[in-house]
């Protein structure tokens, strides 16, 4: 899995933690949309099967006995049926997949108070979700976010998710 790619999946898992004294501030998400595709016209969708998130999130201790890939497709259904968007298990107007994962190794180069450069380890995490048309197959909506993956407690962890999945899906 790309460095980017990482980076994007933890950042999403960063920033649904806004809300609840939880800094999001560090969660960066970006989304782009289909000039061509009536995003309204879309009622129905099936969120696909391989979606998810990488082991290594997984592996994580803060995360021991959750269930990450549950509570990314429940986040995911409450934004969308907010939109108005229905869940179906067959024949959707559009799928979405997602992937989310962690770089636990993630370097960076900050300047400490004398202005000389120093590198320290700075967790990362990425999340990429996308809006598929079922009849074209094309992509009709791509957002992604990253940020610091704090090790916080799971609360604050869940809430900083929830922020970066409902900024991810604003707009739609």
């Amino acid at each position: 899995m790309s460095k980017w790619f990482k980076g994007a999946v933890v950042a999403l898992m960063i920033a649904g933690l806004a809300g609840c004294g939880v800094s999001t501030k560090d969660i960066e998400v970006e989304t782009v949309k289909s000039a061509k595709a009536n995003l309204k016209g879309y009622k129905t969708y099936e969120i696909i099967k391989e979606s998810g998130v990488d082991d290594t999130l997984k592996k994580d201790k803060t995360l021991k006995n959750v269930n990450i890939d549950a509570d990314i497709k429940a986040l995911i259904n409450t934004e969308l049926q907010k939109k108005g968007k229905i869940e179906v298990k067959k024949n959707p107007d559009f799928f979405v997949a997602y992937v989310a994962g962690a770089d636990m190794n993630a370097m960076q180069i900050k300047l400490d108070k004398k202005g000389r450069s120093m590198i320290e380890n700075v967790p990362a995490a990425a999340m990429v979700l996308m809006l598929v048309d079922a009849d074209t197959g094309s992509i009709i909506w791509l957002s992604t976010a990253e940020g610091d993956f704090k090790g916080l407690p799971l609360e604050q962890q869940k809430k900083r998710l929830e922020y970066a999945i409902r900024k991810m899906l604003s707009g739609l």
